[in-house]
């Protein structure tokens, strides 16, 4: 008697074809490989820093003309913004022409220590012939 051995029949697996498995097997390698890379990408693995140079910050280098600046360009100074802008060229065109820098302490809330931080910032105004 000859035992019949049936062949065996895989099961499914996951309800899928052999060739199924085969392909989802690949794409599912293919995606670790792809997301392995990734992080590798973005924990910039094998790169070194670099070390960037940079200048020194400059001054400011410029000086107004009290007697012809706008509010705009007094509001750029130290401690002075657009409402003691506005009230020194008020002031100005009340009073006349600055004689000199210190003239600016008659403007309401310009004190010495305030004008002493921004004199550098001032055009020295030019002794006019009598």
């Amino acid at each position: 008697m000859q035992e019949e051995h049936p062949e065996e029949i895989p099961k499914p697996f996951l309800g899928l074809q052999r060739d199924d498995q085969f392909f989802l097997g690949t794409l599912l390698i293919a995606i670790l490989v792809l997301a392995v890379i990734y992080i590798g990408q973005l924990s910039r693995w094998g790169t070194e820093p670099i070390e960037i140079k940079r200048q020194n910050h400059l001054p400011y280098d410029y000086q107004i003309d009290i007697n012809k600046a706008t509010w705009v360009e007094f509001a750029q100074l130290k401690g002075i913004g657009p409402v003691l802008g506005k009230r020194i060229v008020a002031y100005r065109d009340e009073h006349g022409p600055f004689q000199s820098i210190d003239d600016l302490l008659m403007v309401k809330n310009i004190g010495p220590v305030k004008l002493n931080e921004n004199r550098i910032y001032f055009k020295p105004i030019p002794i006019s012939p009598e």
